[in-house]
């Protein structure tokens, strides 16, 4: 991609190391929330969203415009 192309983009569009890294976050994130189900304790799902939210902050450090679209119940 040219520079002339990546006017505005956020690093997860236009860096692909950042991508990468939040695609690897993003899959963690993915494999916590199959886990819980109906059958959850009330402490697994407190587990598995403090752990989404400390994911949300990674990928925040990494791409603030995007944590921002895909954790908007965290990131404000």
């Amino acid at each position: 991609m040219d520079t002339k192309n990546q006017v505005g983009l956020t690093p997860y569009y236009s860096n692909p190391k950042v991508r990468k890294e939040i695609d690897e976050l993003l899959f963690q994130n993915a494999k916590i929330q199959s886990n819980l189900g109906i059958d959850s304790t009330k402490q697994e799902k407190n587990e598995g969203h403090r752990k989404s939210k400390e994911i949300s902050k990674q990928i925040k450090n990494l791409d603030r415009n995007f944590a921002k679209s895909a954790f908007p119940e965290y990131i404000k």
